[in-house]
């Protein structure tokens, strides 16, 4: 899944969940993954890095599988210091 179809999916589920509490919740991790892949485009991957780094870990690792599937895992490896299995 590319970064974008994460963005659009999280959206989807903000959607679903409008007026309960996990609405705020998806909300918030679009707007991490809307920094992040905002971040990669202006090539500032360091900036990306840190944002990734500071995000609670499910969403850390929905971008890191959809940064490996778009760009591959060695960009990854080389941009962000981790590693897909």
């Amino acid at each position: 899944m590319s970064v974008q179809k994460l963005i659009d999916q999280t959206f989807s589920y903000a959607i679903e969940a409008k007026g309960t509490d996990l609405e705020q919740l998806y909300v918030d991790d679009m707007k991490s993954f809307q920094e992040a892949q905002f971040l990669m485009a202006m090539k500032d991957f360091d900036g990306a890095a840190a944002h990734i780094d500071e995000m609670d870990t499910e969403p850390r690792e929905q971008i890191l599988l959809a940064i490996a599937e778009e760009f591959g895992n060695k960009f990854l490896v080389s941009m962000f210091g981790y590693e897909v299995a």
